[in-house]
């Protein structure tokens, strides 16, 4: 039954009471806790025990991982003949934090080792023929790349014409025709046995790492002195990178990822990675708790933003990397300085584009925006994701990158941009992503095609966000039962895993203040009329005070007449 509020459509989750009785029984939980998580999925009362131990469980065994075999075989024949191997990386912060696991990993196992990440402003996204050339030429052997290169088929061929070979590691959507790597471990895959398929890219590289770890280290130790927070540190010092990297990636929050942050964000606070720690500290988080609002509004953009000073390079890697303390606060300040200086450039492409939307008339009839400016391609991503989000519409940017165009794609729930530009893929020189936030490269001369193509598809394929959900019912008076210290049991919160949605039926003024008296508080002054309402609302523990936020309300009648 779907609910029709002032704001959105919402329905009202459906479980097994005898499901929510099993797991009050095995978890000691509250009833209304028990039905939340039973509305999420948790469906048994084992479920339920290993749901409340994201802290302490163990992840899946990495041998699930697809083509494991063929990544431990070539991984391990390149360490064995001193082979040099390049990990190619990604220049956002899942991929600086992945490539800096990767390594890191290779390096404990002895291996001769380069990186490489690309910058999006000057070689754009995955592998490049420049690139391939620049590392045969320094001799590599074996490529394995990070958070990205599943769609990058010519390259990778070109790499393999070159005598290089290349393991794939990745996490976005899976193209039509695979590259010929040597080994694609991406959870997406059809025929992968892994049972979790949504990690961010460090949390692929995080468990390739594992696997190479447990099934080479008996054979291959160190030939060099690694980084100190390795050894035995290294697995929680590889947590926190993954945290950071999946919590700036916006990775639904659930099963595996809820348990990589759950354990990075509690090692983080006693890092002892030097350059991570100065960073901390420059944001007054150091030695404490950390939620992950604080790392996607910190962390996420300082480790994202922050191009080289040569092909190859990237100051947030050297920053992640970095041994010597007064080195990395260097890096640290030069990289806090940048990311100033960003939002001042990010706030002025806003003003343009938003400007430039309302220049065009055009746009208004048209079922997706196609955007052309002269946007930095560094801050293309911001403004396309604010641009959808202010439109509710499916919205690419498109800035030109030396003789190319460089586009940004973005849009709402129920739209998906990587079957859109899969439709059309001979358009472009390189595309990839996710369903609702892509991008691509195109010759300008086909950028023409590509608009009329794309407004075609959103006519025929548009938009279908499902309605949302709540989670259980709950009279607002109750939520001073110390229900919010208990939700907060759910955390941690974000993408796909956030604060728990109730429904309060029949809410009056004489209701609010019966909840008040007994120490609810409100985030939002709540304006009742005379007429009974419907109230939908989020609850969270505030140093102790129960805090109620208002999602939407509806007419308390119609819902009744709809069976709620």
């Amino acid at each position: 039954m779907v609910h029709k509020g002032t704001k959105f459509d919402w329905t009202l989750a459906e479980f097994d009471p005898a499901v929510v009785a099993e797991i009050v029984a095995a978890a000691g939980v509250s009833e209304v806790f028990a039905r939340v998580m039973a509305a999420r999925g948790v469906d048994s009362a084992g479920a339920a025990v290993r749901y409340l131990g994201a802290a302490v469980d163990p992840l899946p065994d990495a041998r699930l991982l697809p083509d494991a075999d063929a990544v431990v075989e070539r991984v391990g024949r390149a360490i064995g003949s001193r082979e040099l191997i390049c990990v190619h990386g990604h220049d956002d912060a899942d991929g600086v934090t992945a490539t800096t696991v990767m390594t890191e990993a290779l390096d404990q196992l002895g291996a001769s080792l380069a990186t490489y990440i690309p910058d999006r402003k000057t070689e754009g996204h995955g592998l490049s023929k420049a690139e391939i050339d620049r590392l045969r030429a320094a001799g590599v052997g074996l490529i394995i790349t990070v958070d990205s290169c599943v769609s990058d088929r010519e390259f990778i061929a070109y790499a393999r014409e070159l005598g290089m070979d290349t393991i794939v590691t990745d996490h976005h959507e899976i193209p039509p025709e695979l590259p010929p790597a040597v080994a694609i471990v991406n959870p997406k895959l059809p025929d992968s046995r892994f049972p979790y398929r949504y990690m961010a890219g460090v949390g692929v590289a995080l468990r390739v790492a594992d696997l190479l770890l447990g099934e080479l280290r008996s054979e291959f130790g160190p030939a060099r002195e690694c980084a100190p927070w390795c050894g035995t540190r290294w697995r929680d010092e590889a947590l926190a990178l993954a945290a950071v990297g999946s919590i700036a990636d916006r990775v639904p929050l659930t099963e595996d990822n809820r348990s990589i942050v759950t354990q990075g964000l509690a090692a983080l606070p006693a890092t002892e990675r030097v350059g991570l720690r100065v960073a901390l500290e420059e944001r007054h988080m150091w030695g404490r708790a950390v939620s992950p609002e604080e790392v996607r509004e910190s962390l996420g953009p300082l480790l994202g933003r922050s191009p080289g000073d040569e092909p190859g390079t990237q100051r947030a890697y050297g920053l992640l990397t970095a041994r010597d303390p007064d080195e990395a606060r260097e890096v640290a300040t030069a990289l806090f300085r940048r990311q100033e200086s960003w939002r001042d450039t990010a706030t002025t492409a806003w003003k343009r584009v938003r400007g430039q939307l309302d220049r065009e008339s055009d746009s208004a009839s048209q079922p997706v925006i196609v955007l052309e400016t002269e946007v930095p391609v560094g801050v293309a991503g911001y403004v396309t994701s604010r641009l959808a989000e202010e439109t509710g519409r499916p919205t690419i940017v498109v800035a030109p990158r030396d003789s190319e165009m460089m586009a940004e794609a973005r849009g709402p729930a129920g739209f998906n941009f990587v079957d859109a530009f899969s439709s059309m893929r001979e358009l472009f020189i390189g595309y990839g992503g996710h369903p609702r936030a892509a991008g691509f490269s195109i010759e300008p001369e086909r950028l023409a095609e590509f608009k009329e193509r794309m407004s075609g598809y959103a006519v025929t394929n548009p938009p279908a966000p499902p309605p949302r959900r709540v989670d259980s019912e709950l009279r607002i008076e109750d939520s001073a039962s110390g229900l919010g210290a208990e939700l907060e049991r759910m955390g941690p919160f974000g993408q796909g895993n956030g604060r728990a949605v109730f429904l309060a039926r029949g809410v009056t003024s004489d209701t609010l203040a019966v909840a008040e008296e007994r120490g609810v508080r409100f985030g939002t002054p709540m304006r009742i009329g005379e007429r009974a309402t419907d109230v939908v609302f989020k609850l969270r523990d505030s140093d102790g005070v129960p805090l109620v936020s208002v999602v939407d309300t509806f007419a308390a009648a119609t819902s009744h007449a709809r069976g709620g």
